[in-house]
């Protein structure tokens, strides 16, 4: 029988080589459809979580900002081993800057319920004044809430002072609030001894950068405060620009990876506090008495210290005192939110003492002290290319014990000519003329110069080789401020047809200052100048013992005289205006030693003074007399002062001689120098300047 084959139904190799790919191709596409879907779904889902985290944690804010007391610029003091700072530790958060970088720090007001309820009251110290029973009068407990970043999530933690919860002797209701810490350290702590809660995680992928805090004056306000923000700012300007704002403005953004792909979110908020003057209450920091301010003393111009220190956590006032040289304590201010205060010493070489102290509720701390000695001399800070000369006295500045500015030093101009009236130097406050502008006669390039001192402290030049040299060792005043009266000559006492000039110049007048020095300053309109015409007078008590012949400044060199019996006088030298600048002990001092002349050098006559000189106990040394008939050369020795009389540097002065200008110059080791003038006469009268050495 014969059989039949069969065909066989199925694939040739040939059939398989090319469908397979196909098959592989099409499932790999449906695989790649089914994953893409999928990875999509997860980006969609992780992209819902983090809009509804970060609008969550704005909501969150919002709520807190609303009932904030106010913005601070570190957190309140972080109790010991409570691990509530930024690194679980003790390091502490600031708004911006610091470990923490940007954070939001809040001050808030404790309360018994959850504050979101409608009724949550506040928590009071217990007995801050009144008792418990009756507590609405206290100071309230406060507390922190700090928005920070650390390891790209954005938290918030709750920081509670010390005591918190202690309602026997510090608060009178255990406060809803309670304080948190990390969750690794509260997993890692089987019993942490303070926080009790952990913080709150509230949005991943916010790197440190990616939180940002605007604050604003109010809510209108459109500029943010840089201040507030800017972390080359101090701590303490920060605070004072934080206690100003009642609006911020926050940003959040996040950005993480879910489904293979990049998701983020960039959200911002701005929102106000509800009652702006809550800043009114202080960050409480602790319960417990605070602890004393770390002081820095700031030296400033003029015998002046700044006093500044960075807040004290838990601290709600400070108390400044200071004295002078170990004297009695002065009170400054008391318990205020004050931490800048300056204090100007009474005199140069003072010493200023300060001491602080730290208030709270709870009590005070020990004082904080700190001390400047303030310096004999201050540099004058030259303008307008003005410079030291070199090799004399720098030019500087002083005030002695009884209240009299002294100036010295060898200056010219580094180049060109100056202007009349242009300025070479400023004095700060409390070593300024009262009353008007005062004209001062000196030495430059051995002739006479002139130099005027303004009201507002302006040191001007007037008159003199600029580009050579120029010597304001001449310039003394009792300043405004001084703790003397000043008399003003009344128009109807001036004689023989002379007033005071008026305008911007200080009004003739007279001061009896300590040590029985008077000073006699302002300018003076020209009436009669025949020789020994009285201007006017001085009262007996301020007179000389003797004539005094006193170098002085008019268009040109001029003198003055002061005359025991008839006061102030011409000396028929001078234009339309004489200025009438003049110190000399009156006659009721008695402290004065002979001067042993030398080369030739003898007393005038018995009719003037005997060459004498003193020290008085504000460290000012004084010649007087009138001599002649020695070597008229220069830098021939007159005499030589004792130890402890010396200048630190060669003192070059203006004096009066034979009716012209003249140059005297005292050296550092006492030699008292004639350098030019004329022997027929030369006066050693008004020379005053500090022994130093």
């Amino acid at each position: 029988m014969i059989q039949l084959r069969q065909d066989s139904r199925g694939f040739t190799l040939i059939e398989m080589l090319v469908i397979a790919p196909i098959v592989i191709l099409a499932i790999g596409a449906f695989l790649a459809v089914i994953i893409s879907m999928t990875g999509e779904v997860i980006a969609t889902r992780a992209s819902n979580t983090m809009v509804y985290n970060v609008q969550d944690a704005l909501d969150r804010i919002e709520e807190d900002v609303k009932q904030a007391a106010g913005f601070l610029p570190t957190n309140i003091g972080l109790v010991a081993n409570s691990a509530q700072g930024y690194n679980d530790d003790g390091t502490s958060f600031t708004n911006v800057g610091g470990a923490s970088g940007t954070s939001l720090i809040l001050n808030m007001v404790a309360t018994r319920q959850n504050p979101l309820e409608t009724d949550y009251n506040y928590v009071y110290l217990r007995d801050q004044p009144d008792p418990c029973s009756d507590p609405h009068n206290n100071i309230p407990l406060t507390y922190n809430i700090v928005y920070f970043v650390k390891n790209d999530t954005l938290w918030r933690r709750t920081i509670m002072p010390a005591n918190y919860n202690n309602t026997t002797s510090t608060v009178c209701a255990t406060p809803w609030q309670q304080p948190s810490c990390s969750p690794n350290y509260m997993e890692a702590t089987a019993s942490p001894p303070f926080c009790q809660t952990s913080d709150i995680k509230l949005v991943e992928g916010v790197a440190a950068g990616n939180f940002a805090v605007d604050y604003f004056i109010n809510s209108a306000a459109t500029s943010p405060n840089a201040t507030a923000t800017s972390t080359s700012a101090s701590q303490s300007a920060r605070a004072t620009a934080l206690a100003e704002a009642t609006s911020i403005r926050v940003t959040i953004n996040a950005n993480q990876q879910a489904g293979g792909r990049d998701i983020s979110n960039t959200s911002s908020l701005r929102v106000s506090r509800t009652d702006p003057n809550a800043a009114m209450i202080s960050a409480m920091g602790s319960t417990s008495t605070p602890s004393s301010p770390s002081l820095t003393m700031t030296p400033q111009p003029g015998a002046r210290a700044q006093i500044t220190w960075d807040p004290v956590p838990g601290a709600g006032g400070y108390t400044l005192q200071y004295n002078f040289n170990g004297g009695s304590w002065q009170t400054a201010f008391s318990n205020q939110n004050t931490r800048d205060y300056t204090i100007s010493a009474p005199a140069n070489q003072d010493t200023i003492n300060v001491r602080v102290l730290a208030v709270n509720p709870s009590g005070s701390s020990s004082y904080a002290t700190t001390s400047y000695a303030t310096p004999l001399w201050e540099n004058l800070q030259l303008q307008n290319g003005w410079v030291y000369y070199g090799g004399y006295s720098t030019p500087q500045y002083t005030k002695t014990r009884s209240g009299a500015v002294v100036i010295k030093g060898m200056i010219k101009r580094g180049s060109g000519t100056a202007p009349a009236g242009e300025i070479v130097a400023t004095l700060p406050e409390g070593y300024r003329p009262d009353g008007g502008k005062l004209i001062f006669g000196m030495s430059s390039s051995n002739d006479s110069g002139r130099v005027d001192v303004t009201e507002a402290g302006a040191i001007a030049f007037m008159y003199g080789n600029s580009t050579d040299w120029i010597s304001i060792d001449t310039i003394r005043f009792i300043p405004a401020g001084a703790p003397y009266t000043r008399t003003n000559i009344p128009s109807g006492s001036f004689s023989n047809g002379w007033s005071s000039y008026g305008g911007d110049h200080a009004a003739p007048s007279y001061v009896q200052a300590g040590n029985n020095r008077v000073f006699v300053q302002g300018l003076g309109r020209a009436g009669t100048m025949a020789d020994n015409t009285r201007i006017f007078t001085l009262p007996s008590a301020q007179n000389p013992s003797q004539y005094l012949h006193i170098a002085s400044r008019s268009s040109s060199w001029a003198d003055i005289g002061v005359d025991p019996a008839n006061g102030i006088v011409a000396k028929n030298r001078g234009s339309s205006y004489l200025s009438l600048n003049a110190n000399f002990l009156n006659a009721s001092y008695s402290g004065w030693s002979n001067a042993s002349l030398q080369n030739g050098w003898v007393t005038y006559s018995s009719s003037f003074s005997t060459p004498q000189y003193t020290k008085t106990s504000d460290g000012l040394v004084s010649l007087k007399g009138l001599i002649r008939a020695g070597t008229a050369s220069s830098n021939t020795t007159l005499f030589t002062l004792p130890a402890g009389y010396r200048p630190d540097n060669r003192a070059i002065l203006t004096t009066a001689s034979n009716g012209a200008y003249a140059r005297l110059d005292i050296m550092p080791d006492g030699r008292v120098f004639f350098m030019y003038g004329s022997n027929s006469w030369f006066s050693l009268d008004g020379i005053t300047f500090v022994g130093e050495q």
